[in-house]
């Protein structure tokens, strides 16, 4: 059995992934709503809202894969004591939040590279998929075929995963007001001693394997 103390909090690596990617997907919703939604000169509609949208969709995957690492190979606090299928949703909605933080980009950087269309993050260097030879070379009514598939798969994945996040932060609002069991807390950069007053006591944590590595 281990000795090992189960962790009261994540640690600041964690957290700063959680956050960035968080605000980042907002973002980058927002933007797509920008230039899909509207048109040159409405109001919301941003001229480079399409670039940005593929730059801020690079960064949450090159972002998700790194917490998917730091996941892998770091210790994090366990789940609160809660009945079986609660822990089961809790276990199933993190690992779709993850599949939609990779799906998502993964599918948008597709479409990029089956319209020739380099990606760029902001302007600072461009992604190389679209010279690979199973991209470029593809003959233009295969490309055609792909892109008219993959275009409604990204967007619908990218629905699907903000409702994800909103039932996220549902769940997360009812741990911290309705169960008061500080698994808000734990995620927050909060002082020292704020923290204390709103940590779960560990005591009353079932030990499993939320402590160790994996996702």
């Amino acid at each position: 059995m281990s000795s090992l103390r189960p962790l009261s909090r994540y640690d600041a690596v964690a957290m700063s992934l959680h956050w960035v990617i968080a605000l980042l997907i907002l973002l980058d919703f927002a933007l797509a709503m920008s230039f899909s939604r509207f048109d040159p000169g409405d109001a919301l509609y941003l001229p480079s809202a399409y670039d940005l949208h593929m730059a801020v969709g690079m960064c949450v995957l090159i972002l998700t894969v790194a917490r998917v690492i730091w996941r892998l190979t770091h210790r994090r606090p366990p789940l609160p004591d809660m009945a079986p299928p609660l822990r089961w949703l809790a276990r199933a909605s993190h690992f779709l939040l993850y599949v939609f933080m990779v799906v998502a980009p993964v599918s948008g950087w597709l479409v990029l590279s089956l319209r020739h269309k380099a990606t760029s993050v902001f302007g600072l260097f461009r992604w190389a998929w679209p010279s690979l030879p199973a991209i470029a070379h593809m003959p233009r009514p295969e490309r055609v075929f792909w892109h008219d598939h993959l275009l409604p798969l990204h967007i619908r994945v990218s629905y699907a995963g903000m409702c994800l996040v909103a039932f996220h932060v549902t769940a997360a609002l009812y741990h911290h007001f309705g169960r008061r069991d500080g698994v808000l807390v734990r995620m927050l950069p909060l002082p020292a001693p704020l923290q204390a007053k709103n940590t779960f006591d560990l005591e009353h944590v079932t030990p499993g394997r939320e402590s160790e590595p994996g996702l």
